[in-house]
This record gives C-alpha cells, sequence and structure tokens, in this order.
C-alpha cells in the first residue's frame, strides 16, 4: 500500500531519530549500510524530508541528519502525506471514479473499513512508538542478514 520511497523514509526517519536520541547524527551511508537501503535514492529521500522540515542535517565533523523536532510529534500519516499524500485511501478498490458511500462498488465497504483502520494507525501511531517498539527487542527495521 505504501509506496517504496514513503516505505524508505519512514524506516530512516526511525533509525535517525534512534541514533538522535542518543546524541548521535548519522549520514547517508550509514543509513543505507544499516538499513540495506539504495544510496542514490536514500540520499535523495533524506534530502526532500530536509525541506519538508521532518529532520535536519549539518555538514562537517559531527555533522549528518537529526530530528528536526521531537519524535512524539511526528506520526506516520504526516510522512505519508508529504511523500506520497493521501489518495491512495481515497481510491476505489475496483478503479471506480465515483466510488462512495452513496454509490458503492462490491468492495467498498471492505475497503473502507481497512482503509479507515489504516488511517487510524497512521494517525496516531508516532515515530517514537516506533521507536520504542524498537528498543524493547521485539520489532526490527533491519533485515536479518
Amino acid at each position: 500500500m505504501l509506496s517504496k520511497t514513503t516505505e524508505y523514509a519512514l524506516r530512516a526517519i526511525v533509525y535517525i531519530a534512534m541514533n538522535d536520541a542518543q546524541g548521535h547524527r548519522v549520514g547517508v551511508k550509514e543509513v543505507t549500510k544499516e538499513l540495506d537501503l539504495p544510496g542514490h535514492f536514500t540520499g535523495k529521500i533524506l534530502q526532500d524530508l530536509v525541506r519538508k522540515g521532518v529532520i535536519a542535517s549539518t555538514k562537517g565533523p559531527g555533522g549528518g541528519f537529526f530530528l528536526h523536532r521531537p519524535a512524539k510529534t511526528i506520526n506516520i500519516l504526516e510522512v505519508i502525506r508529504m511523500i506520497d499524500g493521501l489518495e491512495a485511501f481515497k481510491k476505489c478498490g475496483m478503479g471506480m471514479k465515483q466510488c462512495s458511500d452513496k454509490h458503492p462498488c462490491p468492495l467498498h465497504n471492505d475497503i473502507k473499513a481497512y482503509r479507515d483502520h489504516l488511517l487510524n494507525v497512521f494517525g496516531t501511531k508516532t515515530i517514537q512508538d516506533l521507536v520504542d517498539s524498537i528498543n524493547t527487542g521485539q520489532y526490527f527495521i533491519t533485515n536479518t542478514n
């Protein structure tokens, strides 16, 4: 449901947040190596997130990426909205142009329930929630190999 760009952005933001909490700023190379992400593409994503005010960066010794504001104030839906927009949460599951509660397709109610649940999760979970869940050791943002 989420684009690769949004998936990579979320993982990178969480990784940056985890390091930022430790007072460590990370560079693109570290992010891409640790998360096994494509370098050039991830660099563009991170620069876009800097322009949009989610993360910040400094150059030079001790430089790197860090959160522009507290992780508890950044929810997942905000990141999705910035990168992909919310059109995926409005589209008809069967591709109809005018699918609605008043003019539904056969999948409308099922898909609407799923979409509404995801919107709720994405709107209430913050980057800090994701960091906290990873810090329990039960969840991961890195690959197993």
